[in-house]
């Protein structure tokens, strides 16, 4: 059988069309000169360059208002808080100045107060006012162009407390100069103790004795019992359990059988499950003839 013999296949798909020389592209001479760049080429280089400029000029010129601007500033406030520019020439105290010594708390204000109207701590000077014993709070305000404004906020007191201090409505214990009113109940308890609970057990046990001599006292051991004193100088003695339902029967008998006994009750004793023990006063001549009948 005859076959042909094969054709042999172009160059160029061996090669490939991509990989021959296009007829139009020249090849560069070596040596061969660069083109000069054309005007508009060289207006854009030098624009950009004046942009740059122009930003770091910019910058550095901010920069330097900021400066002048905190050197300014700051001279400024140097001039403004010197005491001599603007000085004071009042201090008012106003508020609750019913049981605070003016006079001291004058002397204590002073000193903090001295400076001008922009140099006063006014935080130094409500911390001067609160080291009277009987102020809450102090408010400090400037007022143009010379005065200082005191507002005075007072304690209010509502017991006298065990260590010789008063308690305050808020809570606290502070201490004062001079006798402690005795129209206030007397509280104490052991160490630890949070005083606003003491007198609110005080208030507790004021209302289940209601009809009784008034509660004058309240006193809690360190292990939890709790004495009581009525203005009439019986002392009664609740424990620590059951405080209120012992309370509330005591009450129940007093007003019913002891309310008009003669010589009255002395002590109480309600740590029994089943009853209270009783102690009179020593009878006097009229409470004897008066138990005799």
């Amino acid at each position: 059988m005859f076959r042909a013999p094969p054709q042999p296949r172009p160059l160029y798909q061996s090669i490939g069309a991509a990989s021959l020389p296009r007829h139009s592209a020249r090849i560069p001479r070596c040596g061969a000169r660069l083109r000069p760049p054309t005007l508009r080429e060289r207006a854009a280089v030098w624009l950009a360059t004046v942009r740059l400029v122009w930003r770091w000029l910019w910058r550095l010129g901010l920069a330097g208002l900021v400066l002048a601007a905190l050197v300014g500033g700051a001279r400024l406030m140097s001039w403004v808080m010197d005491p001599a520019r603007f000085p004071l020439s009042t201090v008012e105290i106003t508020g609750d100045l019913d049981h605070i010594d003016r006079a001291s708390l004058e002397r204590r204000l002073l000193p903090a107060a001295a400076g001008g109207f922009f140099s006063v701590d006014v935080a130094a000077v409500a911390d001067a006012a609160r080291h009277e014993p009987w102020v809450k709070q102090a408010l400090v305000r400037r007022v143009w162009p010379d005065k200082l404004v005191v507002e005075i906020v007072g304690r209010r007191s509502i017991a006298r407390w065990a260590d010789g201090g008063l308690l305050s409505d808020s809570g606290e214990v502070f201490a004062v100069a001079g006798p402690l009113p005795e129209q206030l109940p007397l509280l104490g308890g052991p160490a630890g103790v949070q005083p606003r609970r003491v007198y609110a057990e005080y208030q507790r046990f004021s209302r289940l004795l209601e009809g009784l001599p008034a509660v004058r006292e309240v006193r809690q051991e360190a292990r939890g019992a709790w004495h009581i004193g009525l203005a009439n100088g019986m002392t009664i003695t609740a424990g620590r359990k059951d405080v209120a339902g012992r309370l509330k029967r005591f009450a129940a008998v007093y007003r019913s059988r002891l309310a008009g006994v003669a010589p009255p009750l002395e002590s109480v004793d309600l740590r029994y499950s089943d009853g209270f023990a009783v102690r009179f006063k020593p009878a006097s001549e009229p409470d004897r003839k008066i138990m005799d009948l």
